[in-house]
């Protein structure tokens, strides 16, 4: 009876409200999509500015991110060789442990402003972004994505150095993810690029396969607290699944070290999104 009062009280009632948050959710899932996040770091703050509430903002956020990933995850498992199972699926062990603690403490502190975590959190991606937008790999011509990928020697208990790193900073992505409610791809692309050597095309798609895993595991803090709109989720879901399947079509035919520069501008309004 309880959940049932909640959604009721949470109906969108003007159409043109519904419409507007239709069409602007399949922009953001085309970008969203192109990327590998999970456009949280545009529709949080949008939400915020809309007047909800950060901590229901985050909650609606994460779980139209579910459906995103989800999407997205879908139409990338239709380009063979793009998602990289295995990584993913490890990466997943810690990115879910880093979610639900976010979530966790988002709602502890009320999200009213952790401003001494969102310096350090930007200052920590700045010198990333940076690096995306200023140095980005070149994809060689004619390099299969496997000889794009520098394997390290090094093997403990059948994972090689590159994936074992990559899982540690999951949890960072993570408990952004949970905290912030912007996806975790914004950290998680970086961490695959950098630490996991997995080439750019490849590290969009398993990004967005690691964000099922994460942004389910942080939207379930978030709706047995109650911080959740349905309807409103509900309007999002319908426009960012659609973006969603245009972005991943769009994906192959970007260069690669354009995609990178985009990637690192986008990092940066991330940053300002958060500041702000």
């Amino acid at each position: 009876m309880a959940l049932l009062q909640f959604i009721g009280d949470n109906i969108i009632t003007d159409p043109f409200q519904a419409i507007f948050a239709i069409i602007f959710s399949f922009f953001v899932g085309i970008l969203s999509s192109a990327l590998g996040v999970g456009g949280g770091f545009i529709t949080t703050p949008s939400l915020m500015i809309a007047d909800i509430e950060e901590t229901h903002a985050i909650g609606t956020v994460l779980f139209m991110i579910i459906f995103t990933a989800i999407s997205s995850t879908i139409a990338y498992s239709r380009q063979s060789g793009l998602i990289e199972y295995r990584s993913g699926l490890l990466i997943a062990t810690t990115t879910i442990i880093g979610s639900i603690s976010g979530s966790i403490t988002s709602s502890i502190l009320a999200v009213e402003d952790p401003q001494l975590f969102r310096i350090v959190f930007v200052l920590c991606l700045i010198p990333i972004a940076i690096k995306m937008i200023l140095y980005p790999k070149e994809r060689r011509r004619g390099a299969s994505s496997e000889e794009e990928i520098e394997h390290d020697d090094v093997v403990w208990y059948g994972y090689e150095k590159r994936e074992i790193y990559s899982t540690v900073f999951g949890l960072v992505a993570g408990f952004s993810s949970g905290l912030l409610g912007i996806g975790g791809g914004v950290v998680m692309v970086p961490i695959l690029v950098t630490l996991g050597k997995i080439p750019m095309h490849k590290a969009v798609a398993t990004s967005m396969f690691i964000m099922i895993f994460t942004s389910l595991a942080g939207a379930g803090v978030k709706i047995t607290q109650g911080y959740f709109h349905p309807d409103l989720a509900l309007f999002l879901i319908i426009g960012i699944v659609l973006g969603a399947q245009v972005g991943a079509r769009l994906v192959k035919r970007v260069n690669t070290i354009h995609l990178q520069r985009i990637f690192g501008f986008m990092m940066i309004i991330a940053l300002i999104s958060i500041v702000l």
